[in-house]
């Protein structure tokens, strides 16, 4: 269904069902994104409004020891690829798929889990121009290698991409704060926190 008609287009609607179901965030906030989206269907891209939808996901790597982040030159801080849907794009997760082979290099990755991992709504600064509000959508995606066997390529948009240890995982000793880079986003290590659960009951 096309995304400017009446009701809210699929697969993105089924996508947010499955959030609501089994993302770590609180199903309530999965409800709320169902009714932006019924509400305004064009809330899935950018022109939709200042509030409107993006889609991005946590890539690990095979271990579950690394998290791959970019440098976000417009926002200046570390975070997971991502960013809006491209206009006639409906699915939330091929979007996020997109967004990850534009801006690390990475393609066939593994879903872990059933649908989007984490919903996380943020107030953008003026630096993001009409955007006041991102409704994010985010996956958690697995890399069939560790990452010292996975290079990432950068984006130019992106500036620099690396694998950095996921501190509630990693053998390495050491705090979040200490393990992450300087200038991650400030939401992002307690995402990590919370989707280290997730991944381990589904990949132990």
């Amino acid at each position: 269904m096309p995304a400017d008609a009446g009701a809210a287009p699929e697969p993105a609607a089924t996508e947010l069902e499955r959030a609501a179901r089994g993302a770590v965030s609180n199903p309530r906030l999965a409800r709320e994104y169902l009714a932006l989206l019924r509400g305004a269907p064009r809330a899935l891209y950018r022109d939709g409004g200042p509030a409107h939808l993006t889609a991005s996901a946590v890539v690990v790597d095979a271990p579950g020891e690394h998290v791959a982040l970019v440098w976000h030159l417009k926002g200046l801080f570390w975070v997971q690829p991502g960013g809006h849907l491209e206009d006639g794009e409906v699915s939330l997760e091929q979007a996020a798929r997109r967004e990850v082979a534009e801006e690390i290099g990475l393609e066939d990755l593994e879903l872990v889990g059933d649908g989007p991992a984490m919903l996380h709504r943020h107030g953008l600064d003026a630096a993001f121009g009409r955007c006041r509000e991102h409704w994010d959508v985010q996956f958690l995606l697995r890399a069939p290698l560790p990452a010292a066997q996975m290079p990432l390529r950068a984006s130019e948009e992106s500036g620099a991409a690396e694998w950095f240890p996921w501190p509630s995982r990693t053998p390495l000793a050491g705090t979040a704060q200490e393990l992450l880079p300087s200038g991650v986003v400030p939401d992002l290590p307690a995402t990590l926190e919370a989707l280290a659960d997730r991944y381990t009951a589904v990949r132990g």
